[in-house]
């Protein structure tokens, strides 16, 4: 991705403060996602995906 696509990028997100170095790391970023996201599988039922659950302390007890 070229500097020009990662500018574009960053003031659509209202960053318009980025120096070349920064957009370089942002197009690097971009990249690198891209290519995660690529290698997770697309036949994955929705039941199968993973969840992420977090449990809440009792507002009675202690914290620890």
């Amino acid at each position: 991705m070229e500097n020009d696509r990662a500018r574009q990028i960053a003031l659509a997100a209202g960053l318009t403060a980025l120096d070349e170095k920064h957009l370089t790391q942002l197009a690097s970023s971009l990249a690198s996602g891209r290519e995660l996201s690529a290698k997770l599988p697309k036949d994955l039922h929705w039941s199968e995906e993973i969840a992420l659950t977090f449990r809440l302390p009792s507002s009675g007890s202690a914290k620890r």
